[in-house]
């Protein structure tokens, strides 16, 4: 994958990302190749949006993420993550992400792992900033006070479904 480096690339007509025309992402996790033993080590895996972001982390001496090259979690990413022998699932996408889906990811592993979220109630990201942008310190707290994704937050998703629906 490649990324632009022109400021106002729609202006001019370029994409801001150019994949390798026979490469397919949703078939991928970035990262778990290298990332997979200290994955299972640790019994968990962070899930997040770049590849950058795991490169982040990886120069930070965390090996625990995998991107997902974007913002959906396919089928066939979901199959390779229930896969891993983990006990938890922890969903860190971008602060600009919505949290309804968020919780749509998490409903794709509710009842089979442990699922949880990184939710930014504390303001310490930008509006565009991934948790693996922050520094260890503010990663670390981020984790360590990721929302669970049990009944509570589930019922929250459903109540939201039905508001949408209408």
């Amino acid at each position: 994958n490649q990324r632009t480096t022109i400021e106002n690339y729609e202006e001019f007509g370029v994409r801001k990302y150019f994949l390798t025309p026979s490469y397919q992402k949703s078939l991928n996790l970035y990262g778990l190749w290298e990332n997979r033993k200290e994955i299972e080590q640790k019994r968990y895996v962070v899930i997040c949006e770049s590849e950058k972001s795991v490169l982040k982390r990886y120069s930070r001496s965390d090996g625990t993420c995998v991107a997902l090259q974007g913002k959906s979690l396919s089928d066939e990413q979901r199959r390779i993550i229930l896969g891993l022998d983990v006990d938890e699932v922890i969903i860190a996408l971008d602060n600009d992400v919505d949290v309804e889906e968020v919780r749509h990811m998490c409903e794709k592993f509710y009842r089979i792992k442990n699922v949880s979220y990184v939710k930014d109630s504390w303001d310490l990201l930008k509006d565009k900033d991934s948790p693996m942008d922050a520094p260890n310190k503010v990663y670390n707290f981020l984790i360590k006070y990721r929302i669970p994704y049990k009944s509570a937050e589930h019922e929250k998703y459903l109540e939201n479904l039905k508001k949408t629906s209408l």
